[in-house]
């Protein structure tokens, strides 16, 4: 019965977290279209088959998700750990932020920082706006919202995509430290 109880009440967290992140993207393109009708960024549409496809990635990842969990390549509770508290107080944040985005997006500035960012020790590759993200990554603020970002960019499905590198990666290792021949593990086919 828990275990039953675990899948209902998994299955109903990453289907919220779906439904706000598509919300989302819906919500904010009509918005970028109010403020800024004259930027276009060069999208297509999806077929619906291409969209279908995609559910069923989706639907894979959730189902392999929870069933990894179960098989104790890591602990079940993992699959439920979001801090609602970060997400909501950081939401508006990146609500806040988007018509920056966007103007930085029209008028091509990708790289623009606060004045309070230093950038001299930076690499070049980090001295740019990721996206158009407001600092980079490189403030306080822009590395706390990009957990969240990065959950609405793949739909509510990033954190699930992360774990899915845990089982092999414990595999290989089990492999590692048992002695067993650590170039066996390459042929070995895990599904994503």
């Amino acid at each position: 019965m828990s275990d039953t109880i675990t899948k209902l009440t998994y299955q109903t967290f990453q289907q919220s977290k779906i439904f706000f992140a598509l919300a989302h993207k819906r919500i904010s393109t009509q918005l970028r279209q109010f403020i800024y009708p004259n930027l276009k960024l060069n999208t297509k549409p999806l077929s619906a088959e291409i969209i279908q496809k995609m559910q069923q990635r989706i639907d894979k990842i959730i189902e392999k998700d929870l069933a990894d969990g179960e098989k104790g390549i890591y602990p079940v509770n993992i699959i439920f750990d979001n801090l609602w508290a970060d997400f909501f107080s950081y939401y508006p944040n990146i609500l806040l932020d988007m018509p920056s985005i966007w103007k930085r997006i029209e008028q091509k500035k990708y790289q623009e920082f606060s004045p309070e960012i230093d950038t001299k020790d930076y690499p070049t590759y980090y001295l740019q706006n990721f996206h158009y993200q407001t600092d980079g990554y490189l403030s306080k603020m822009s590395a706390n919202l990009y957990d969240l970002q990065v959950e609405l960019l793949f739909n509510g499905t990033a954190d699930a995509m992360r774990r899915r590198i845990l089982a092999p990666l414990k595999m290989g290792l089990e492999k590692l430290f048992s002695g067993q021949n650590v170039e066996a593990i390459a042929p070995q086919k895990y599904e994503f």
